[in-house]
């Protein structure tokens, strides 16, 4: 007779699956087993299946820590198991299948899937790399201040932030694999570093809207949202691939991550700044007329529109005197 022995974990995820044809079946930690278990708490011989006319029948042999029959009494006598029940023994779980048991139907592959696959290929994950990299050294090598400048060091300083910000989903294919799941490495690298190049465009607008906006605040809020969305949608792909869990929890922990870190930064900024700016802020940015809004004035048009502001500030200041 077959029977469908599936080993799960607490959160019901498969470990291992086995599949006999007989009529008795024995489980324990001892070599004589037809399934050997390595879990310290489960017997040399634990427990015994049996065929009974067309039915299992589960059986203790007498364990130190019995065999519990999930959501209900600790098994005391033989007793017949239906499929898709689930045992405990010591601390691990047991699923019994029989061969006619339903099979839910097959999922198409997601937009989601699909676009981690295309992602997660080595050309892509190393153009991504590179391009991290490089910008990594071009804008390092701009914002240098001294003319001389060590190409070597500044190629070692490209190399580790990138190797500096791969932790992450190693990190996160490594708590894959401890999950017992698929750890991706690929995929995890691919879709953290295309995202992570998307943040170069949220600091090109940030630049482009601060020097044509200055003070006007919406402009700052618009760079936060997008800067939050992109880490959400990071962290969700990031669990999406290393864990099973629902879209509901899921879409939870990658707002809850994104808005732990954003708060963190927030309060560091504030943590950092100063009571009273004794000096102005300068931004030195310079960026071509055709990326701003309104075209730039002639030294002739700027001169008049100085003079103009100085006889404005000067009748001011006579009319407070008088």
């Amino acid at each position: 007779m077959e029977l469908i022995v599936e080993e799960i974990s607490r959160a019901k995820k498969l470990i291992g699956r086995h599949k006999f044809v007989s009529q008795q079946l024995s489980i324990g930690r001892g070599y004589n087993n037809d399934i050997i278990l390595s879990d310290p708490h489960v017997c040399a011989d634990h427990l015994v299946l049996k065929a009974v006319d067309d039915q299992w029948v589960i059986q203790d042999l007498d364990s130190l820590n019995g065999t519990m029959l999930l959501n209900e009494n600790k098994l005391t006598q033989p007793q017949l198991i239906e499929s898709g029940d689930i045992i405990q023994i010591g601390k691990t779980q047991l699923r019994f299948m029989l061969p006619n048991h339903p099979v839910a139907e097959s999922v198409k592959f997601s937009t989601a899937e699909i676009l981690v696959e295309n992602i997660g290929r080595w050309p892509v994950i190393i153009t991504m790399l590179s391009l991290f990299t490089a910008l990594n050294i071009l804008f390092m090598y701009l914002n240098t201040p001294t003319k001389e400048i060590n190409y070597n060091s500044l190629f070692l300083w490209g190399l580790g932030l990138t190797l500096g910000y791969a932790l992450w989903p190693l990190f996160c294919s490594l708590m894959s694999h401890l999950n017992k799941h698929e750890t991706r490495i690929a995929d995890q690298l691919g879709v953290s570093f295309v995202i992570i190049n998307l943040f170069w465009i949220n600091e090109f607008i940030e630049v482009f809207l601060g020097f044509n906006l200055s003070s006007s605040w919406y402009w700052q809020w618009l760079i936060i949202f997008l800067s939050f969305a992109l880490t959400c949608m990071m962290f969700w792909f990031n669990f999406y691939i290393a864990f099973t869990q629902s879209a509901k929890r899921r879409i939870k922990l990658a707002l809850g991550c994104s808005t732990f870190i954003f708060a963190s930064l927030f309060v560091y900024d504030l943590s950092n700044q100063p009571d009273f700016k004794g000096y102005p802020e300068y931004n030195s940015t310079i960026m071509p007329p055709a990326f701003a809004f309104s075209s730039a004035s002639t030294p002739e048009e700027f001169i008049r529109n100085s003079d103009d502001l100085f006889k404005a500030v000067d009748k001011k200041a006579q009319q407070q005197k008088d």
